[in-house]
């Protein structure tokens, strides 16, 4: 269901098409795809609601999270959006198709072929950002290992981004998927980005967008007979109902992130100084270096948005 046969392998940036505009600022999508369906969803709205957009992703299992955005773009009539396969982090048992212990072992990488991959990948973020004219949005949905990757061979380029990363926990704790995938790219990516901004776990891990079999708009999508629900909306209806076979629901994590990184008054943000430990936890710290964090949402009004954006 969620294989192209066509090989992306990373696809070098294209100008937007004229006919999405692009005066509005470039927002890249660095999405882990292809496991908890929020990513789906927020990449769905961001095919509907952004004009200049390119999808980066993160965790990548062979290609496969670059296919399924491929597929999904397509399907969505965005064929103008470029797609850059992220760095492998071998994370087979985050693939929804492909979940449990009879995933496919990840083929070994030697050291050189590794290196000649992260080459590749900055190459490609480099030429995108040479060619981007107006402000660049990072919008992270995923571990932070391909943001990393960049301004580690970039690190002018830092100052360029408007960075908007969902993930940490701060009053109270558990694990933050994001950062613990792969927290020595969290905390070096944390402490050199010049104004990051979190949307919190702790906000993100909300009842109020925690979405269930009963939610009326995935009826909605999945009726085989309503002439609002055309491929792209069946395969996010299949792919919330493979989720629902292991668990219960899906956070909203991560289309929240993306309203927050349009600027939509959804989440509110406050500066605070916070001390990123060696696992990439964050602690109050007045010594800590200032970071904008999420402090509020408007949950009723993020999901009257969300409904719209997703079948506008």
């Amino acid at each position: 269901m969620f294989d192209d046969p066509q090989d992306s392998g990373i696809q070098p940036p294209q100008p937007a098409s004229s006919s999405r505009g692009s005066q509005e600022g470039l927002a890249i999508l660095d999405t882990d795809i292809g496991y908890d369906p929020d990513d789906l969803v927020a990449l769905v709205i961001a095919a509907h609601t952004v004009p200049n957009l390119t999808v980066v992703t993160a965790d990548e299992t062979r290609g496969r999270r670059a296919r399924l955005a491929r597929h999904v773009l397509d399907l969505l009539d965005r064929t103008d959006v470029p797609i850059i396969a992220g760095l492998d982090l071998g994370g087979e048992h985050r693939f929804l198709a492909d979940h449990g212990p009879d995933a496919p072992r990840h083929p070994d990488t030697t050291g050189e072929e590794l290196i000649d991959r992260i080459d590749q990948f900055n190459d490609h973020i480099a030429r995108l950002f040479a060619t981007a004219t107006c402000p660049i949005r990072w919008v992270g949905m995923g571990p932070m290992s391909n943001l990393n990757a960049f301004i580690t061979h970039a690190p002018d380029m830092a100052d360029r981004l408007t960075v908007t990363q969902m993930g940490g926990w701060i009053d109270h704790y558990r694990d933050s998927h994001n950062f613990h995938t792969d927290p020595t790219s969290a905390g070096p990516t944390l402490r050199a980005l010049p104004t990051p901004r979190l949307v919190l776990s702790e906000h993100t891990n909300s009842p109020f967008i925690h979405i269930t079999r009963d939610w009326a708009l995935l009826h909605r999508l999945s009726a085989p007979t309503a002439p609002t629900a055309p491929a792209w909306a069946h395969l996010l209806a299949a792919h919330f109902g493979m989720w629902f076979t292991r668990r219960p629901g899906s956070w909203m994590h991560d289309p929240l992130t993306l309203s927050a990184a349009l600027d939509l008054p959804f989440v509110t943000f406050h500066c605070e100084p916070i001390r990123i430990g060696r696992d990439a936890c964050l602690h109050r710290d007045p010594n800590g270096r200032p970071i904008e964090v999420s402090c509020a949402v408007d949950y009723d009004g993020f999901l009257d948005w969300m409904h719209e954006a997703v079948c506008p």
